[in-house]
């Protein structure tokens, strides 16, 4: 049974119990009816005037908190942009030592996050003394964003906001006055709002550039000034307006003949302007300055509609003349009065359930979640977790979130995942999933149990967003571009690692390094695409026949090296042998061999002395006649 037919069955039981108990009363109110109905009409219709003021007052607090909190969560996501490319290692190298093929990935790092946000309009890198080094351009209308020549890049040392960052302390950030956006001088047309955000970059304590990101203001002061019961103005400090619900009233500073907040309202202009709240019974303020914190002094200013206030006096009105009514009109049988009640309390509540159920309905569009029971097994998805994992609901009911967990997680942290579930914590972090078609996708998850009044574990509930964009970005910045293997930066990073659990621990582990052989006579008679495409096949046999628990990575040029974690080096020589034969049979555009020389680590050795004597031990494979390889003790396998 529905809940409506259940409300209505219980009003229908409720009229036929009382119906003798209506006749009675109905002889009480006639004799006094008329009487109090015209003093409670009196006193409901003073109580609801002032009302008014305090729904006035509730709505306007409920409409700053959630525009203060979006803004907030706007700029918030703007600055961390910034922060992310100022502070990639791919930006940081670039700095370090520039070159072609760095400056080509720091080009794609800009190009990716340009496209994961349709807002972005500019995102640039200048170097210390001012010049464009990298910039991405998106022009309006164009749903991808372009990378521009190097022969257009300018210097901007003399622009203000280069003046203004330099000098700014490491990770704080400059934001721009809110303005239009101008091309070749002039304002763009139709005009363009516009909002930038800069960061310092620092090197060694010294000044090394910076990055800036200009994005199209327009939603973001969209959702500042759209209010349904109220007319918003945004002012600066000099009461000039930046948006009116009118927009032949906006930009005033900017556009001619458009009026200013002293020339809308003259008589409160000064003291809205003058402090950092301001409320009457007409005009609502509030700061956000320091959301912005660029000088400007922006103030929101919000006006009851007429509307609203009509639509609440009007309702103040209808209440006075439906007591005094009601009470003129108990003469009527009491069963009719006593539905209006419920029927006007139904209709709220049938109100509050169809805003509820679309809030519902937008939470399982847009967000990832889930519910499963003690034992794990799937009780609820939400649309937006079946379309990021390719599954039907149906599909996912009854198992256990395994069957979106990507095979090659680590077991530590499912055991992490499980004691803190088991103690009764929330376990939040990052997690590798499988699209139901093979694609991996990546979340930010919060996992949460549900607790009885005894503090049992009777179920368990997941919030995630989905970051496989930024993941893909934190790829990019450890992996070759050409081979898809780590990059020599990768490969420093997890040999300092081995090192360092060696040192601790005594986990032994052995490097194998291989250096095609005669590699530069392919380049020179078959060119430079065929060695390319060599080297994509030898690092892709390699990558298919090394265990999981290696490491393999692109030393440089021709050169590969592997990392094979607790092996010795008897052990890494037969991998080695293995590969060697591999690359040798490979079917390729011309024959291939390669050389390989393996070292396994020494107790006291530091690191630069293993690989020093791993690139010794290649370097006796090539003397001795190459295709072959030879160990770090002496010993040739082939």
């Amino acid at each position: 049974m529905s809940r409506e037919s259940f409300i209505n069955r219980w009003l229908s039981k409720r009229s036929l119990s009382n119906r003798n108990s209506y006749l009675l009363l109905s002889v009480c109110f006639i004799v006094f009816g008329i009487a109090v109905a015209l003093l409670s009409s009196l006193i409901n219709y003073r109580l609801q005037s002032t009302n008014i003021d305090q729904s006035v007052e509730h709505r306007f607090d409920a409409e700053k908190n959630l525009k203060l909190e979006k803004l907030r969560t706007s700029v918030a996501s703007l600055e961390s942009m910034v922060t992310a490319l100022a502070e990639n290692p791919l930006t940081l190298a670039y700095i370090d030592a520039p070159s072609e093929e760095r400056l080509q990935a720091m080009n794609n790092l800009f190009l990716m996050s340009a496209r994961s946000q349709p807002e972005y309009m500019q995102v640039r890198y200048l170097d210390r003394s001012g010049m464009e080094r990298v910039r991405v351009d998106r022009r309006r209308g164009d749903i991808n964003p372009a990378l521009i020549s190097p022969d257009r890049l300018q210097n901007k040392s003399q622009r203000y906001y280069f003046a203004e960052t330099r000098h700014l302390p490491a990770r704080q950030h400059w934001h721009s006055k809110l303005d239009l956006n101008r091309e070749n001088g002039a304002l763009e047309q139709p005009i363009r709002p516009t909002f930038r955000v800069a960061t310092p970059i620092y090197v060694d304590n010294r000044f090394a550039g910076m990055v800036i990101i200009n994005t199209e203001a327009k939603l973001m002061l969209k959702e500042l000034t759209r209010a349904v019961d109220f007319e918003v103005l945004l002012v600066d400090g000099d009461g000039e307006v930046l948006v009116s619900p009118n927009s032949a009233q906006s930009w005033s500073r900017y556009l001619p003949n458009r009026s200013t907040l002293f020339d809308m309202m003259p008589a409160l202009a000064p003291a809205i302007l003058a402090g950092s709240d301001s409320r009457n019974t007409q005009v609502h303020s509030f700061s956000i300055d320091e959301l912005f914190d660029n000088g400007e002094k922006l103030k929101v200013i919000m006006t009851p509609t007429r509307e609203s206030l009509t639509q609440m006096m009007e309702a103040n009105t209808l209440a006075a003349l439906l007591i005094a009514g009601s009470v003129i009109l108990i003469s009527f049988p009491l069963s009719w009065v006593a539905a209006v009640v419920p029927a006007h309390l139904q209709n709220r509540l049938q109100d509050t359930l169809g805003e509820l159920r679309r809030t519902t309905e937008r939470l399982d569009q847009h967000v990832i979640t889930s519910s499963a029971d003690a034992q794990g097994r799937i009780t609820q998805a939400s649309s937006a977790f079946c379309e990021t994992s390719g599954y039907k609901l149906w599909e996912l009911k009854g198992k256990t979130h395994a069957v979106v967990r990507h095979p090659e997680n680590p077991l530590q942290q499912h055991q992490e995942i499980r004691q803190a579930l088991s103690n009764g914590l929330s376990w939040r972090g990052e997690l590798r999933n499988l699209h139901k078609e093979g694609q991996e996708y990546w979340v930010d998850t919060v996992i949460t149990p549900e607790l009885d009044s005894k503090g049992q574990v009777i179920g368990f509930s997941q919030v995630a967003t989905d970051i496989t964009d930024r993941k893909a970005i934190e790829k990019m910045s450890v992996t070759d571009v050409l081979t898809n293997v780590h990059n020599r930066r990768r490969l420093d990073q997890l040999m300092l690692a081995e090192m360092e659990r060696y040192q601790r621990y005594q986990q032994f582990f052995s490097v194998i390094l291989m250096d095609l052989d005669h590699f530069k006579a392919i380049n020179d008679s078959l060119g430079h695409q065929i060695g390319d495409e060599v080297l994509v096949q030898v690092a892709q046999s390699m990558k298919e026949n090394v265990r999981k628990v290696d490491h393999l990575g692109r030393w440089g040029g021709e050169e590969f090296l592997v990392i094979c974690s607790g092996t010795d080096e008897a052990s890494a020589g037969l991998l080695a042998e293995k590969l060697r034969a591999l690359i040798e049979q490979m079917p390729m555009a011309t024959s291939v061999t390669a050389s390989f020389g393996v070292a396994q680590t020494l107790p006291g050795e530091r690191l630069n002395q293993l690989i020093k004597r791993v690139d010794q031990s290649l370097y006796r494979a090539k003397e001795q006649g190459r295709n072959r390889v030879v160990l770090a003790s002496g010993a040739s396998l082939s």
